[in-house]
């Protein structure tokens, strides 16, 4: 069995939205940066990271935070993780 992962990288929404037809295809300018989506939630968190890098490292610490937090661990936000 495969787990599905919870917080995956998605290319950054454009601010300006186009106002085209669906039949004419995907948009011709995407975002500048990288957001994250919540698999479970099914929520886009438009946090606009710089870098796929940034974004990648984000994921991995909310997936230690909610695995943290089903275990009863608080941690603090301001606490380095690590």
């Amino acid at each position: 069995m495969v787990m599905q992962t919870r917080f995956v990288v998605v290319p950054a929404l454009p601010e300006h939205r186009e106002c085209l037809p669906r039949r004419v295809g995907f948009p011709q300018a995407l975002g500048k940066g990288y957001d994250l989506y919540d698999t479970f939630d099914k929520l886009r968190l438009t946090l606009n990271f710089a870098t796929r890098a940034e974004a990648d490292y984000a994921a991995m610490a909310c997936v230690a935070w909610v695995r943290n937090r089903a275990r009863g661990v608080v941690v603090c936000c301001a606490e380095p993780m690590g």
